[in-house]
């Protein structure tokens, strides 16, 4: 891990406006897609919902997450802690027209919480490879030339 690793995924998860969360139920995974929102250095992930969902009992029960993002060659993903805060002026803060659209009770009902991902380690995959070099490169591994195709990098980092 290097600061330079810590940095490419701030930066890069800024170009993600929503990701999955995966919460634990019992012994099941259940992901959802959610609204992904930053805030200045913070290096922490917000997402407006609210109070009376599974998801916020599931984090009750488990504060463990995982997020996975998906968008034009880059993936990510990252485990961390999850919390629920009822803070108002966060919510304040976090509000916008799209979140109007999900919570036509608006920001001030009491219900609107924010779910507070504190993330510990991430995977990053970077696909540089074009369409083309794509299928070449996963059909030189289909005929036995590599045992995988090579398309681009991955990182761990530890956050």
């Amino acid at each position: 891990m290097t600061t330079s690793d810590i940095d490419k995924f701030w930066e890069t998860i800024g170009n993600f406006d929503t990701c999955m969360v995966v919460t634990r139920d019992g012994g099941r995974m259940r992901a959802r897609p959610m609204a992904l929102r930053l805030r200045g250095d913070d290096r922490k992930l917000y997402f407006l919902t609210e109070r009376m969902t599974h998801k916020v009992e599931e984090i009750a029960r488990d504060d463990d997450v995982a997020c996975t993002f998906s968008k034009h060659g880059q993936y990510m993903s990252l485990s961390g802690r999850a919390e629920v805060v009822g803070d108002r002026s966060l919510v304040a803060d976090l509000w916008d027209a799209s979140a109007e659209a999900w919570l036509p009770e608006g920001k001030n009902d009491p219900d609107v919480v924010v779910l507070v991902v504190d993330p510990d380690s991430a995977e990053i995959w970077d696909v540089k490879a074009s369409k083309i070099t794509q299928a070449w490169e996963f059909a030189r591994a289909y005929v036995g030339g590599k045992e995988r195709p090579q398309i681009g990098e991955q990182r761990k980092v530890d956050l």
